[in-house]
């Protein structure tokens, strides 16, 4: 567990006067090191991994124990992307491309149908149970391999990688009757969650093997979200609209928010704004943040809801109260970019709140990691770690972008 105290924030950060100063900027890049290298990734390491039949559990409890051995593949990519990043990115550990080959290597042999599809769901051993959402199952396949690839020089996982972002440069950009990944209905919808994944397979295909190919996919997904599911008029940014782009007013699904989606699209649309040097895109970007905080934040009890309708008609969402991890890992992202791009004392308030919100009701300093759904209250609602959507994912990839963000020159 983290060795270092993560309730700095609030008094001891500016929100005046510009950026973080040398001195507060090494300190707080001390709490997110910490966060993730003595607390998160040792915890993953040593309750994911399935040493005898390979791959990773995906359903662990409080202390790290399995209570299912079914293992999903989304999370699978995701974590072998996570551990294979690590290696590249920060330190070439043994360990770390060890775990990521273990899960690879499941993935390779277990999650492919004949016709290149992916099952979404295995038992222990890799015989499928499930083929749903195979879409977002060759999503974080396709990271997991490429990033894996590049760490162990491995060719068949960086041909597997290739071909499914062939699959996926098409299929993203396609039309659904299924938003928010449920039922299917009688309408056409564009979808804000397809556009996020397009532009984190784009953007980590780009930073493993650069070309134009993926830094035009990365701005063309950025452009998509800013010229369709950005609404400056309803100061929103949707998650469901109609083939053009258009308001679905009619429909509760055309209504929702998602603030942690508009937040991690927000973060991803600043880093490729950032890159292009485009100072219009950065300044919508900053509108998202700031308007998706102050849509989604719970004034009587903190946090950040989990889902809305911009027009605050109930929510058929049964957990749309609740105030889950991945959300408010994004915040924090976002604020502290956004900070370090523009200088701005909003961003740097409402970074200091979420801070604070986050580091005091998420971890768990008795067995480690995180909490993942919180009541309205910011009482656990259970406590399991790992669930098949709560994986290792989420937070390390927040915790590390910040630790990097405050560690270098970004921020001065």
């Amino acid at each position: 567990m983290s060795t270092v105290d993560p309730k700095f924030e609030a008094s001891e950060i500016p929100t005046e006067g510009g950026l973080l100063d040398a001195h507060r900027r090494q300190k707080l890049s001390e709490v997110y090191r910490s966060a993730l290298l003595d607390d998160i990734v040792p915890w993953w390491q040593e309750h994911s991994v399935d040493t005898e039949q390979g791959g990773y559990f995906s359903r662990l409890n409080r202390e790290g124990q399995p209570y299912s051995f079914d293992k999903d593949m989304w999370m699978t990519g995701r974590q072998v992307w996570m551990f294979a990043h690590l290696y590249n990115r920060h330190e070439q550990r043994p360990l770390w491309l060890e775990i990521a080959r273990t899960g690879a290597s499941f993935l390779l042999q277990h999650a492919f149908r004949p016709d290149g599809g992916m099952y979404f769901r295995t038992n222990r051993e890799g015989k499928p149970l499930a083929s749903i959402l195979s879409v977002y199952t060759k999503v974080f396949a396709a990271i997991g391999l490429l990033e894996y690839a590049k760490a162990a020089n491995d060719g068949q996982a960086y041909d597997r990688a290739l071909s499914l972002y062939g699959d996926l440069e098409f299929e993203l950009r396609r039309l659904s009757d299924t938003p928010l990944l449920g039922y299917p209905l009688k309408h056409e919808f564009d979808l804000h969650s397809r556009y996020i994944c397009l532009m984190t397979v784009a953007w980590v295909f780009n930073e493993c093997d650069p070309c134009d190919r993926y830094a035009s996919a990365c701005t063309a997904a950025m452009d998509h979200i800013l010229n369709r599911f950005w609404k400056p008029e309803q100061n929103v940014l949707l998650e469901n609209v109609g083939p053009q782009g258009e308001v679905l007013i009619d429909l509760p699904e055309g209504r929702t928010i998602n603030p942690g989606h508009a937040l991690e699209s927000a973060w991803m649309m600043l880093e490729i704004a950032a890159r292009d040097e485009n100072q219009t895109a950065i300044d919508l970007c900053v509108d998202i943040i700031l308007a998706s905080l102050k849509g989604g934040w719970d004034e009587e009890q903190g946090g950040l809801f989990y889902i809305k309708n911009f027009d605050d008609t109930p929510c058929h969402c049964i957990e749309s109260q609740c105030k889950l991890w991945w959300p408010h890992g994004e915040a924090l992202y976002a604020t502290m970019l956004g900070w370090s791009l523009t200088g701005k004392a909003e961003l740097a308030s409402w970074y200091n709140k979420i801070h604070h919100y986050t580091f005091s009701r998420f971890p768990d300093e008795e067995c480690g990691e995180w909490y993942g759904y919180l009541n309205r209250d910011g009482s656990p609602i259970w406590t399991a770690k790992a669930n098949g959507w709560k994986g290792c994912f989420h937070v390390p990839r927040i915790l590390f972008r910040a630790f990097q963000l405050l560690s270098s020159n970004k921020s001065e």
